[in-house]
């Protein structure tokens, strides 16, 4: 397009735009949707020729085609019964905007309806040609629902929900299922509608899974729609746990199985508490149970990680089993006994002592250990019982009382004979001192002599030994070095028939 032809465009242009500010024109559609209960917006504008300043006032005016029935006027009274406190303009007339509001649509409520202006000291014109009809929609518009419908967890979730409608003063309101962050957003349309939408946005977790996500749109008057998707979240297995029975009798078969939740579906491990892989697949057999059983855990594994449940040990009972262990002992001269019994559930305890219950022993459970101690007087037994006994058995085991405390008492007897001897001995030293010193016969120096000579004597000590070579032996000399009968083996019976023999010999 060269230069002249472009003049002559915006010339015609210009022209164009000018008749049009100069005549009286309006611009409505030709129908628009309404829902039925709710409200609908007429978008329409007006133009007239300049007034060159002759209008004083600007009254607008809504009527129907057939009958000129107003159905809006500023004076209320003016209007059909039909369409009083129904309708209202958008804005002032004076400003061109012609749009018109009807609340509370009624089915009767289609038109054709059409505009009029009057301008006050200047002109009126009446838009018949630019009618406008109206659509009653009995349910409202359908919801376009969007949302990502598999996410993993804590990935963003972003979710839009839009309606078209005809009523923007008074848009839907939105409600969601889920909390989040929510955006509002109106759109118009053409032919009067428009497309208001909401977006919600959240961060997902593996609650989301499987629930359904929820719009409500509700419009004004109350009419509501609904619509809903279900949202697929993956994760991780959580809550990974063994189903057992816990209580089970030594030599039984042991049925564990492995849950959790997760998605997509957990594959199972089995592994012994040092890591040692047992099985594959959610149940685990074990046989043969004992109270040695080792502990397992079972670790659940999908595409999104593997998490293990804590380790599980099976309560195994059993019969009481005394330890060998147990021993009766004697501790700063005293004899105590200990019992020591191992089952499950505890056992009850006690010692039996010939053929009664002693009742003042102690027991004590720690775990699946039970102890039992006694200290008592055991006088002349040898042994003592040891009686353990459970809901699934009892056990019994004799102890022997410790031989050294028996030679002790022996060694203690003893002891106190000797003292005895030793105080009697002394007594009778002192009465054949006073005898000796009575008849003055032997002296000082010769009984020295006669107590070397019988030391001597008793060191080669004979059987055949003839009794005159000691018919003058003083009675205490028996006594005078009674060390070296203990290095001889003389025992204590032939030091006493030695001394009252001697005793007798001096009273002839």
């Amino acid at each position: 397009m060269d230069a002249l032809e472009w003049l002559l465009f915006l010339c015609i242009y210009s022209k164009v735009t000018q008749i049009a500010e100069l005549s009286w024109t309006a611009d409505v559609p030709n129908e628009v949707k309404g829902l039925l209960g709710s409200c609908v917006v007429i978008p329409c504008s007006y133009n007239y020729p300049d007034p060159q300043g002759k209008a004083k006032s600007f009254t607008g005016i809504w009527m129907t085609t057939e009958g000129d029935r107003v159905i809006y006027h500023p004076t209320q009274s003016k209007i059909v019964k039909q369409y009083q406190s129904r309708t209202k303009l958008l804005e002032d007339a004076s400003s061109k905007n012609c749009s018109l509001m009807i609340e509370k649509l009624q089915q009767n409520d289609r038109g054709p309806f059409y505009f009029r202006i009057e301008i006050e000291g200047y002109d009126r014109a009446s838009y018949r040609k630019n009618k406008v009809s109206i659509s009653v929609m009995g349910e409202p518009n359908p919801t376009d629902f969007s949302v990502q419908e598999e996410v993993k967890e804590g990935q963003t979730v972003s979710a839009s929900c839009s309606v078209s409608h005809s009523c923007p003063t008074y848009p839907p309101d939105f409600h969601w299922s889920h909390p989040g962050v929510q955006h509002f957003q109106a759109q118009k349309l053409q032919n009067g509608q428009w497309n208001s939408t909401s977006t919600l946005t959240f961060r997902s977790n593996r609650t989301d899974h499987n629930k359904s996500l929820q719009c409500r749109v509700t419009y004004h008057e109350g009419k509501h729609q609904e619509t809903s998707k279900t949202i697929q979240v993956k994760y991780a297995p959580v809550n990974v746990k063994v189903e057992y029975q816990s209580d089970m009798n030594e030599g039984e078969t042991a049925h564990l199985k492995c849950s959790s939740d997760a998605n997509p579906v957990s594959s199972y491990e089995w592994h012994s508490e040092a890591g040692a892989l047992l099985n594959k697949g959610q149940t685990y057999t074990m046989s043969n149970v004992s109270r040695h059983s080792e502990a397992v855990y079972c670790t659940a594994v999908n595409e999104e990680g593997r998490v293990r449940s804590s380790t599980v040990k099976l309560n195994v009972l059993y019969a009481p089993d005394i330890k060998s262990s147990s021993k009766c002992f004697s501790e700063r001269g005293k004899v105590m006994c200990e019992c020591i019994v191992e089952s499950r559930p505890p056992s009850m305890l006690h010692f039996v002592l010939g053929d009664r219950v002693v009742q003042n022993s102690k027991v004590q459970t720690v775990g699946s250990v039970t102890t039992g101690t006694l200290q008592t007087d055991f006088g002349s037994f040898k042994f003592v019982h040891c009686l353990a006994n459970n809901t699934l058995g009892n056990a019994n085991l004799t102890l022997s009382l410790p031989l050294v405390d028996n030679m002790q008492n022996i060694f203690i007897a003893s002891g106190a004979g000797v003292i005895f001897l030793i105080v009697l001995i002394a007594t009778g030293v002192g009465v054949v001192k006073k005898c000796r010193g009575r008849s003055g016969e032997t002296p000082t120096s010769d009984l020295g002599i006669m107590k070397a000579e019988r030391s001597v004597e008793l060191h080669h000590y004979a059987p055949t030994k003839r009794k005159e070579d000691r018919k003058d032996m003083s009675c205490s000399d028996i006594y005078a070095n009674d060390h070296v009968y203990g290095n001889v083996g003389i025992s204590n019976d032939f030091i006493n028939n030695s001394f009252i023999m001697c005793m007798h010999k001096q009273s002839e």
